[in-house]
């Protein structure tokens, strides 16, 4: 057999018609609209799409990569100083179990040497680490100072959440990172769930953030580098990588309005809230379904949680919760592909249909 061969010629065609009488059958008489799914307020989409019962054009996601290649990240509360020692052994078995990223959630702001306790043996030029915790926001622009002293610092690859800065604070720590930290994104924004209300304010913040920016000369290039969003992937499998994917043309959309001269996408992270019920073994697989999600939707990092929590997390849950990654990784093959998604009409209508809602929300905050 040819290769070349259309295998399609081999079955008659099946017209929309023909779909919409075999559902209803099934059905027992109910209408196909019956399975019409509200996502939220005068948000609704349809299971059934055809090519020609719609207008979208299916160019794909908006991705500029040539691969789906994201960090498998692992997470780690610092609690006090003296745990960094401890804290640091877990680290080195991560980083062995096959984790590439870092999440370090600080109570208290660290030291020098509290950081360098906890990095002792992590190469830093090939992993990508994150800081956060709730005292950071209290004094951001120490804590840049302080992680500008650890050695070879300038060769991570990093992100921080200083929480929400004044516009003297964001010039400040744009100009230090610019010459100390060139690769620490410091702009952290979060998007809480998959909701187009969410998709807008990230936007709204981002654009917020670039036009004080703007005013001190820094070019669009500059601030998407210092920019980094987060993403929670909730349980609604197909709205969750549809949003992300719709994320994707609203920040095309906000670089077209500044005139940017080339396309560069900000450091996509995505964490998912695979911990949110009693059961563990429920928690474990919503986690593979959500880290799914993630990858699908085209990330540059997930973090899958252990289901039993961060807080109680232990060496089993933390390994199963790596594994999670390895198997989409090593036996899914998803991270050679660059948007499984394109060309679903499902999908893509409900990618378009959020991306469409959120800008217009945008557009009057």
């Amino acid at each position: 057999m040819e290769q070349t061969q259309n295998l399609f010629q081999e079955f008659d065609k099946v017209t929309t018609k023909e779909w919409v009488d075999a559902i209803e059958k099934f059905l027992k008489g109910k209408p196909v609209d019956s399975l019409n799914w509200e996502i939220e307020e005068g948000l609704i989409v349809s299971p059934l799409h055809r090519k020609e019962t719609t207008t979208s054009q299916y160019l794909g996601s908006a991705n500029l990569s040539p691969n789906n290649h994201w960090r498998i990240c692992e997470a780690f509360l610092v609690k006090h100083p003296a745990d960094c020692t401890t804290i640091n052994l877990q680290v080195l078995e991560a980083l062995n179990k096959g984790a590439n990223a870092l999440i370090f959630d600080f109570s208290f702001t660290p030291s020098v040497d509290d950081l360098q306790r906890l990095l002792k043996g992590v190469l830093l030029e090939l992993i990508h680490i994150h800081f956060q915790g709730v005292a950071l926001p209290d004094a951001p622009k120490t804590f840049l100072e302080t992680l500008s002293h650890i050695p070879n610092i300038q060769t991570l690859s990093s992100s921080c959440n200083l929480g929400s800065l004044n516009k003297d604070l964001i010039c400040d720590c744009f100009d230090f990172c610019a010459v100390h930290l060139p690769q620490l994104r410091f702009l952290n924004i979060l998007i809480e769930d998959a909701s187009t209300q969410s998709l807008s304010n990230a936007i709204f913040t981002a654009n917020q953030w670039i036009a004080i920016l703007k005013e001190e000369e820094k070019n669009i290039e500059q601030i998407t580098n210092f920019l980094r969003f987060d993403f929670n992937i909730g349980e609604r499998y197909f709205v969750e990588l549809a949003s992300i994917r719709a994320f994707k043309r609203l920040w095309l959309g906000l670089l077209e309005a500044y005139e940017a001269p080339t396309a560069i996408f900000p450091f996509l992270h995505a964490t998912t809230l695979s911990d949110q019920h009693d059961n563990q073994y429920w928690n474990m697989i919503t986690a593979t379904t959500q880290a799914m999600a993630a990858a699908i939707g085209g990330v540059d990092s997930i973090y899958v949680r252990p289901c039993n929590s961060l807080d109680k997390a232990d060496a089993f849950t933390r390994r199963i919760a790596r594994n999670v990654q390895h198997l989409l990784q090593s036996e899914s093959y998803l991270n050679r592909v660059v948007d499984p998604a394109s060309g679903a009409y499902y999908i893509e209508n409900l990618t378009v249909a959020l991306a469409e809602k959120a800008w217009q929300q945008f557009c009057k905050l």
